[in-house]
């Protein structure tokens, strides 16, 4: 295997890691906001519509050859952005409504088991050992960093579909991905247009008279957690995630990508003052030794 190869795939995997670091650090953002007034649609709302903002204006002004679009190819940049992040996020928040953020998060996780069988069949990646053995040992961190056994969440069937369809959608943002890069668009025509469809979605989510309320007060902080919302925790990791994407296997992405409840982990211990217990050490380095053994 010659070195370029092995590079391209390190490559790969930096760029999923600082995807899924950046996704770990949502909390600090989405607490703040929701101290501020926000309820968690509006957040998602604001999140996609101010990505459609600054990379529509950014690359209106800069790079104009990432707009084009052949008609024939739509489906794949509106599957991104309402199939995937718009459902996404209506799943996983009423997820949280109904149970806790540890169940929800232990649920999203199981995204790599549908990245996995969805690319073998649309792309025909063989399911391999070592897939699998990844894929153990992050649902099995991903429990053990929630603390979903000693939390005093439900599962209820509506849980459980909420929190498998948060799976579902998360995952589907790799496989309509992955068909754009198949169809030669750059990534930053599929992150520009998965925010520009999931905008315009957004748009009607947003309870707009309680954000324009916020917004009188003039709170210089609400403008510094609107920036970090939108340029370090969506459109900064959404690249890095598509570009690492290009460089590897679907199921290899989607199981890098689970650095994100480790990281979350981390920010609750420094930044809101939450415990370090034993399994969630435990679960960190179970994520961590899933991260390197998926590389193939």
């Amino acid at each position: 295997m010659n070195t370029k190869n092995i590079d391209s795939r390190t490559w790969g995997i930096l760029s999923v890691l600082i995807a899924g670091f950046s996704w770990g650090l949502m909390g600090i953002f989405v607490r703040a906001l929701i101290s501020l007034g926000f309820r968690p649609v509006d957040i998602a709302a604001m999140r996609a519509l101010g990505a459609a903002l600054i990379l529509g204006s950014s690359f209106g002004l800069f790079y104009r050859d990432a707009f084009k679009l052949k008609l024939r190819d739509i489906w794949c940049m509106a599957g991104c952005g309402i199939i995937s992040i718009i459902f996404f996020n209506i799943c996983y928040f009423s997820a949280i409504q109904y149970t806790t953020v540890n169940i929800a998060v232990v649920l999203l996780y199981t995204s790599p088991a549908f990245v996995i069988l969805m690319s073998s069949i649309c792309f025909k990646e063989k399911i391999t050992f070592r897939k699998m053995l990844s894929l153990t040992a992050v649902l099995a961190g991903c429990i053990l960093v929630s603390g979903v056994f000693s939390s005093g969440g439900s599962l209820s069937p509506k849980v459980l579909l909420m929190g498998l369809g948060s799976a579902f959608f998360y995952a589907l943002y790799t496989i309509f991905s992955r068909y754009a890069q198949i169809r030669k668009y750059s990534n930053a025509a599929i992150t520009l247009w998965t925010f520009l469809f999931a905008g315009c979605a957004g748009s009607f989510m947003l309870d707009w008279q309680n954000a324009i309320r916020i917004a009188e007060t003039g709170n210089w902080q609400l403008w510094t957690l609107l920036a970090g919302l939108i340029l370090i925790v969506t459109i900064l990791p959404y690249y890095a995630y598509t570009a690492g994407l290009k460089r590897l296997t679907p199921s290899t992405s989607a199981i890098a990508a689970t650095i994100e409840p480790a990281v979350g982990t981390l920010v609750g211990i420094l930044f809101f003052h939450e415990k370090m217990t034993c399994s969630a050490g435990i679960g960190m380095l179970l994520i961590i030794g899933a991260v390197l053994l998926c590389r193939e």
